[in-house]
Formats: C-alpha cells, structure tokens, sequence
C-alpha cells in the first residue's frame, strides 16, 4: 500500500516538513512525499522574520514562534525525503495538487495527502492512526463550512465543505473525479507573483477550486463517505491548519471555535503527559 503526500510550497516552516518526514508508518504502508512549490524559500525568509518581529507571545502566536522557528531551504527539504519541484504560480490550492497530476500517475498509489505547508503537525502517530482506515473516500482535518453554526441555528440541512487546506483522499475518489480537479470555477491566477498583502480576501477565489468537486458528490450521492477527523474548525488532534500562513490569523466567526480547538488539543497532551 502506498501513500502519497503532495503539499503546497509557499510559506516553508521547516517544523512541517520534518515532522510529516518523522511520521510513523503503518506496517504494509510505503510514503512518497512531494512538495509542489510556487515560489523559491527564500522569499518566505524576510517575510516571516518581519512578521515575528512584530508578534507578540499571545498563545496563538506561540504556535506560529514555533512553527516559523526556522525557514527551511530547498536543501533541507530534499534531505528530509521529499521531491521538490517549483511550478508557475497559476491557481493555489487543488492547483499544486492537478500541477502533480500532470507528471505523476496517481493509479501507483491507494491514498492522498493534499496539505498546504503552513500547518501545524501535533503528532508523529498521524499516518498511522490514519492510514488503516477504509471507511471514507475523503477524510478532511476539520468541518469546513464556515456557516455550519448559523445553518444549524437555523434549522437548516447540515452542508460539509473542504478548503484544501489538509485533506486525505482515495485512489477511489480521484478515479471518480477522472484523475484532476476541475478549476474551471476559478478565475485568479498568479503567475510570476511571488508575494501576497496577507489580506483575507485576496485569494478568496481560490475557494471555488473545490466546488464543482462538492457538486460531484452531491451528484454521486457520496457525501456519507466524506469525514472529518474534528468537528472544530481548523484544529484536529493531528493538525492545527495556518490561515494565510499563520495560526494567530483568524477570521471574527471563527475564532471562538478555533480556541475550543485548541483546547482540546492542549487538554490532549496534558493527557499524554500524565500517561508518559
């Protein structure tokens, strides 16, 4: 059985790369791991260092601290097991992951890992805890539908989205979407840009790279078989999701639920202390 992780190069904190390079793996299981890049390291260096430079030591900002201790390089990368190659930046998202599609035959594997890179790996127990499973055709880190709270005070039919931010998906799945994701509701593209303002809405519309797969499986009726591994927003046991590259940035509906996330997952390593 093999698995292949395919994350999305932007932001490279080295604390991701090597903590899904340090996962262990399921008996029978083999890991391939590829990071699509859409802009060199180097530019995430100045960045990130002027960011911290103005952060402060809030429990959030501990996370990015840590995340962003080191930048990784192209280098280090490779040396922990990875292949890296640099694509135009044209659609973000599930277009890193098509971008893959084109060069590599996905049939050679039974399972994804399409991640973006600026998140937050709590366990090395991950992939196995993970990987056995074959009750889903896509298992997401968390409920992505930012309006789930208001739909349900509402009354109304409980939706289920996912961003693209950290989702596993079957060699199933990708045949019934034809081997690619169809971007045709995308219209922002990228390419040569190599920076971004950090503004919420400036890539908003890479949002839709994952509607027209919702609509094919409300078509195929599969939305039974796509599951989430936490019912908070953004935060599972496994895997605290960045949002624009970091985990103190946050949008005002969310952040209530995001805390709760965290909690659980600090309430979870007090648990695996006092065991240890």
């Amino acid at each position: 059985m093999k698995l292949a992780i395919i994350a999305s190069g932007w932001h490279f904190p080295l604390h991701f790369f090597k903590q899904m390079s340090e996962q262990k793996i399921p008996a029978g299981w083999t890991v391939d791991m590829f990071c699509v890049s859409h802009r060199d390291p180097s530019f995430s260096v100045s960045e990130k260092k002027e960011m911290l430079a103005h952060m402060g030591y809030t429990r959030r900002e501990l996370y990015d601290r840590i995340l962003y201790e080191q930048i990784a390089t192209v280098d280090d990368i490779r040396e922990l097991g990875w292949a890296y190659v640099l694509e135009p930046n044209i659609i973000g998202d599930m277009g890193n992951v098509n971008q893959w599609l084109e060069k590599n035959d996905y049939k050679q594997y039974d399972k994804f890992l399409f991640t973006h890179d600026d998140n937050f790996i709590l366990s090395t127990e991950m992939l196995k805890d993970i990987l056995p499973q074959n009750d889903w055709l896509v298992l997401s880190n968390s409920d992505g539908h930012t309006q789930r709270r208001l739909r349900k005070w509402l009354k109304l039919p409980k939706e289920f989205s996912i961003r693209g931010s950290f989702e596993f998906f079957t060699k199933e799945m990708l045949d019934i979407m034809g081997g690619k994701f169809d971007l045709s509701d995308v219209q922002l593209t990228r390419d040569g840009e190599v920076t971004t303002s950090g503004v919420f809405d400036e890539l908003s519309d890479w949002n839709a790279t994952v509607v027209p797969w919702q609509r094919l499986i409300e078509e195929k009726k599969l939305r039974s078989r796509i599951h989430a591994l936490s019912g908070y927003y953004r935060v599972s046991k496994y895997c605290i999701e960045g949002e624009r590259g970091f985990i103190h940035r946050t949008e005002a509906c969310n952040t209530d639920e995001e805390n709760r996330g965290l909690d659980m997952v600090e309430k979870n390593f007090e648990r695996l202390k006092a065991r240890a």
